[in-house]
């Protein structure tokens, strides 16, 4: 039986590694994964396409301050990707990130962006978004109503 660490880190490393069936077999079917005050996806066929999506974009998961404590474990951490790279945003820093277990598996992830990253996503955010209005106005009021 491997610790709730053991768990991350290997959910860690195969997600770095890219290899999104491994990084699956982590989670229960049931898992849930909120970015407070952004988005929750629910069940392992949300979890494959955000897990395939991160892959496309050579996504890196760094996990530090690791603490463990009756069947959670809490640290902080940072992605990078290609898409953060192309807009200017070196790392994207969490100030919190939250798991639970449930028979030696993820059943639920809780992360929150530090407040200079959701700073930095906007700003890039809104420069794309105004650079497709003038590309294309017409699609962007169909992708963003």
């Amino acid at each position: 039986m491997a610790s709730e660490k053991e768990i991350v880190l290997a959910y860690q490393q195969a997600h770095n590694a890219h290899d999104v069936d491994l990084a699956l077999s982590y989670m229960t079917p049931n898992i849930r994964y909120m970015m407070t005050g952004l988005w929750t996806r629910e069940g392992l066929d949300e979890l494959r396409a955000l897990e395939s999506w991160d892959a496309a974009l050579n996504s890196h998961l760094t996990y530090g301050d690791l603490k463990v404590r009756q069947g959670r474990m809490d640290c902080r951490g940072s992605e990078t990707n290609d898409w953060y790279r192309l807009v200017g945003i070196d790392k994207v820093e969490f100030d919190s990130i939250k798991f639970e277990f449930k028979d030696d598996k993820i059943a639920h992830i809780r992360a929150r962006i530090a407040p200079k990253g959701e700073r930095a996503l906007d700003s890039a955010m809104n420069d794309v978004v105004r650079w497709a209005l003038d590309v294309d106005p017409a699609e962007v009021h169909e992708l963003l109503p």
